[in-house]
């Protein structure tokens, strides 16, 4: 009897589980399209000054500097990551994690539209290397963080106003886990990004 409560309990569980991550996902893909079309109902002077930093950034890969480049983009992708984290440590920081994981998806979307916008049918080539896989792999990494996050401000909120008594030890493991191993993906988005998907630009360029 005890075991299935139990396994009635953990059943429960992973159902607000998957709940809880299709509404996140479904509010990152709504993101992503509301920043795709934001470029087309921008105005003519702000699509040329875009179209201009496109032009710039996709011309300044025939001399990229690599190792300051992998730096760069390994310094942005922690912070996110980072941010997530620390917020998440947090009893209202998960407004601020769900704003930070809209804003990255939002500005995907919008680079997808200006890169298509800004060079043609060419364009739709170069977004798809510009965003897959490494920008789909650190979406996934932001889904994830995410998540804990929110658990974690839940769970706190929940020990501190309603006086649940909660098991830290276990959920912060489980938390610290999900931090190492998404800094781990940045090494790996980082990695991709500067040394293989600028190479596949110029091959298209």
């Amino acid at each position: 009897m005890v075991i299935l409560m139990k396994l009635h309990s953990i059943k429960n569980s992973l159902n607000k589980q998957k709940k809880l991550y299709l509404v996140f996902i479904s509010m990152i893909l709504i993101s992503i399209i509301c920043g795709f079309f934001f470029y087309f109902i921008i105005s003519d002077g702000n699509k040329e000054l875009v179209i201009q930093t496109q032009q710039e950034f996709f011309n300044g890969i025939e001399n990229i500097k690599y190792l300051s480049s992998f730096f760069n983009s390994l310094f942005s992708n922690f912070l996110y990551v980072f941010i997530i984290f620390i917020l998440g440590l947090s009893v209202v920081g998960f407004i601020f994690i769900i704003g930070i994981v809209l804003l990255k998806s939002f500005i995907i979307g919008f680079s997808i539209s200006s890169i298509i916008g800004t060079f043609g049918l060419k364009g739709i080539i170069l977004s798809f290397i510009y965003i897959f896989p490494h920008q789909v792999l650190f979406l996934t990494v932001l889904l994830l963080m995410c998540f804990h996050g929110c658990n974690f401000c839940y769970r706190l909120f929940k020990h501190l106003f309603m006086r649940n008594i909660i098991n830290f030890r276990r959920i912060s493991h489980q938390y610290l886990k999900v931090f190492i191993v998404s800094l781990i993906c940045c090494v790996l988005c980082s990695l991709y990004e500067v040394f293989i998907m600028q190479y596949l630009i110029k091959l298209v360029l």
